[in-house]
């Protein structure tokens, strides 16, 4: 059977891409966006290499990307490119700044700005911003992450309003603890207090993401929304408040 949509990953490499990838290539067409590791599944996957830290190629890599969704009709983007560094306020310096917004907001924007027209075009369109509970709680030491991912939700909730009309829907999907991408860079002590936190008391499994992308695919009603799927731990630090 023909697959009719294409989804475009950027942030393919990383653990939660790489898990993605395996359930949703047995349905979609898949178009890997990259940095620096090339993830290797179906001969089928398109692959864009793309430096996000680099304004000028980023904008040269979302020329190409428009170039390579020309001729689709249906196309879904989903964002997990993520940059996070833990440090004092007083202690950031410009180039950290950069980095973090670089990857976190203008790589998101000029990218979704390529395929905008054909989405526009074909009157049918899924985006989806990947952000995290417990980046957006406002940790010590994360301001540069949070306030970048706080920056794409602005970005998601204007787009959502702009492009409605063409029955393009702009989502984010909060995510919490997965055995995979930053959390498994975390020391055991750190784990085990973040599972405290959980009320099933359990890290999530990608088959809880692929749910929820297929639930905003077919929801064209769902639009500017947030969607946590966390285990209950964006109630957990909301008590807090």
């Amino acid at each position: 059977m023909k697959k009719k949509f294409l989804i475009i990953i950027s942030g393919a490499s990383g653990g939660i891409g790489q898990l993605l990838i395996k359930k949703l290539s047995k349905k979609f067409k898949i178009l890997c966006i990259y940095n620096k590791k090339k993830p290797r599944f179906a001969k089928t996957t398109q692959y864009l290499k793309i430096d996000y830290d680099n304004p000028l190629k980023i904008k040269n890599a979302s020329i190409k990307l428009k170039k390579m969704t020309l001729l689709e009709k249906k196309i879904i983007f989903l964002n997990l490119a993520a940059f996070k560094i833990d440090k004092i306020s007083i202690n950031i310096n410009k180039k950290e700044m950069n980095k973090t917004f670089n990857i976190n907001y203008f790589s998101l924007f000029y990218l979704i700005q390529a395929i905008l027209p054909n989405l526009i075009k074909n009157k049918w369109g899924r985006v989806i911003n990947f952000s995290s509970t417990g980046g957006l709680a406002g940790e010590v030491g994360t301001l540069l992450y949070t306030s970048s991912k706080y920056a794409s939700l602005g970005m998601m909730s204007v787009l959502s309003k702009e492009f409605a009309k063409f029955n393009i829907t702009f989502n984010t999907i909060k995510l919490g603890n997965f055995d995979a991408g930053m959390y498994k860079k975390l020391s055991e002590n750190t784990k085990a207090n973040i599972l405290k936190k959980i009320p099933s008391g359990k890290t999530g499994d990608a088959s809880s993401i692929y749910n929820a992308i297929k639930f905003i695919i077919s929801s064209d009603y769902v639009n500017g929304s947030e969607v946590s799927v966390d285990g209950g731990f964006n109630a957990w630090w909301k008590r807090f408040l």
